[in-house]
Formats: C-alpha cells, structure tokens, sequence
C-alpha cells in the first residue's frame, strides 16, 4: 500500500523492480475499476502544459498511458517513535491502461522500482532523503514491507540490479 496526495488517497500497488515508472490510475477513460480521480494533482512543469507518458509493459498488449504529476508521496519511518515523511514525488496519472492491467495485475497501479532517474529508489536519492537502495521482505502471509535507502537485516539474501556487470 502505498499512499499519496493531500489529501491522503491509498492505492495497492505493483512492486515491479523491473519498472521505472510509478503510476496511478486517474481520470480514468480505460481502467480497471477504481474509485480515484487525479484531478487535484499539479500537472508537469516545463514548456509543454502537459507531459504525457505512455509504457509498453512484457505481456502481451499491456500498456499504460496518462500525463505526469506531481503531488506528495507519503512514507513512514521504522523509528522507535515512526514519523510521516512526506516527498514531493513525479508520477504517472494513468488515464488508459490496456491487457492485464484490465484484469486487476496491479490493482491500483505500478510502483516502479527499476535502475532510471524516474524510478522512486532514484527520486528519492537525487532528493537527498535516502541513499540509493532499497529492501523488500515478503512474510509467509504474503503481507511485506520495502524498506528504502537501507542495506536490510544480515539473514536476507541480496539480488544486486548492475546489469552492466558480466556473470
């Protein structure tokens, strides 16, 4: 779960290491049902009004597409005493998604973890609030947690994300 925008909605998004993008279905014209509308979030800045994203994804004819917004993106720390720490964060407002995204393969988006500048690990570090890492530990409920900018514990294993290193 994830949570955005003032005020607060909560959306059950993808965890996908594979994605740069982090998107969000609003202003719906072609998505899975939803009961979220984008049209309070501030559009891009730049010269263009709108800056408008479109993602082609592995399966067969999924894709999501939508302009890019910017709002607040809600997270909270694993002190003794837990805070909220709110980031202004860029993502995508996803007005048409196609193939499995119709069939409820991210509920309420994509919550992209990939290796570009525009994933949120990245986002994050370039705003200097985590060091460039993050861990994801999943319980046998099948109920996790993701925790950024740190190295987790000593008893999980590690999947490194340099793809430029030869095996």
């Amino acid at each position: 779960m994830v949570t955005l925008g003032m005020p607060n909605s909560t959306f059950l998004v993808a965890l996908d290491t594979g994605s740069d993008l982090f998107w969000v279905p609003c202003d719906c014209q072609q998505c899975a049902p939803t009961l979220f509308n984008g049209d309070g979030y501030r559009k891009c800045s730049g010269a263009a009004a709108v800056c408008p994203y479109e993602v082609a994804y592995v399966s067969t004819d999924t894709s999501s597409s939508g302009v890019l917004v910017e709002d607040v993106l809600h997270l909270m720390t694993e002190d003794t005493h837990p805070e909220v720490v709110d980031v202004r964060i860029i993502f995508g407002c996803g007005q048409v998604q196609t193939g499995s995204f119709l069939d409820a393969a991210a509920p309420n988006g994509l919550f992209g973890l990939g290796m570009s500048k525009m994933s949120v690990p990245s986002i994050l570090a370039s705003a200097g609030i985590i060091s460039d890492s993050f861990s994801m530990c999943f319980g046998k409920d099948g109920v996790g947690r993701i925790s950024f900018g740190d190295k987790g514990s000593s008893d999980q294993g590690e999947t490194p994300f340099n793809v430029n290193q030869l095996q």
